[in-house]
């Protein structure tokens, strides 16, 4: 089943979470001169727009990344705060106001940081978004990409070439067997690459259907791991994503500090 589009989900509370951390880790990946891979097993299309009909459809990105960027200035000259907003203005030059046209998914956000010898690896099944993900990178010859089961193709193309790197997986979680994949695709890719940092995002759900305790209680003991999570309600009885998770198996030194530390400083815009 492939109903997902993250076009009516992007800039989420979610996204606000799983790209803070995203660009912490990148950011200290680059900090030693030796070149990494950057993977992304489920990487949509890489850009939405925040203004587009998917999006005020479930206005979700009202609620989420649009309530930062409407107090910008506020977070001007904060570490991972500032970083995360100055990166989202960059790809916006034109000011449009409360809106955004130009929001980077993971895979913007990755490629954002890549220096010359690095590489990035970006996996897409859905035969639309495949599309759009091949006609927004196709310019850049350090960037792969593969039309292909993110499940799959995390394993098939781990370990990389350097070795030193990061996989991010994000997987839709349409039905409970995504949960139990993503598990198993995890330490698959540590058993075959142990060195490699790996990102793995995770809902927040009603009482019901919540499987996070899950994710952490498999994964949690695979590695060095650390989770990082935001909640923006309280948990109800059954439907809703009242918050989402970042397993993080060998996360760079100090990185639950400082995604938490920015966490502590948008949490409170974000509650429901």
């Amino acid at each position: 089943m492939l109903s997902y589009r993250h076009a009516y989900h992007a800039g989420n509370h979610a996204d606000v979470l799983k790209h803070l951390t995203l660009l912490a880790i990148l950011q200290q990946l680059r900090i030693k001169d030796k070149p990494f891979v950057g993977i992304d097993s489920h990487s949509g299309n890489g850009f939405y727009n925040l203004g587009s009909e998917p999006a005020k459809k479930t206005g979700e990105a009202a609620q989420g990344f649009l309530r930062l960027w409407q107090q910008r200035e506020k977070f001007r000259g904060t570490d991972l705060v500032g970083d995360y907003l100055n990166l989202v203005a960059g790809f916006n030059p034109v000011d449009t106001g409360a809106s955004i046209g130009n929001y980077p998914g993971s895979p913007a956000i990755m490629q954002s940081q890549l220096r010359e010898d690095d590489q990035l690896i970006l996996m897409e099944l859905h035969s639309t978004e495949i599309d759009h993900l091949r006609d927004n990178f196709k310019r850049d010859s350090r960037i792969s990409m593969h039309h292909r089961d993110g499940f799959e193709g995390a394993v098939a193309l781990t370990p990389p070439m350097p070795r030193r790197g990061l996989l991010l997986m994000d997987p839709a979680y349409e039905n409970k067997a995504d949960y139990q994949q993503a598990i198993k695709t995890v330490q698959a890719v540590h058993r075959r690459w142990p060195t490699g940092i790996i990102a793995l995002w995770y809902p927040m759900l009603g009482q019901s259907r919540d499987l996070s305790g899950l994710v952490k209680q498999k994964l949690g003991n695979v590695a060095d791991s650390v989770s990082i999570e935001l909640t923006v309600a309280p948990q109800s009885d059954e439907f809703g994503m009242h918050g989402s998770g970042m397993l993080i198996l060998n996360p760079p030194w100090q990185l639950a500090e400082r995604v938490n530390a920015a966490l502590k400083k948008v949490g409170p815009l974000l509650q429901v």
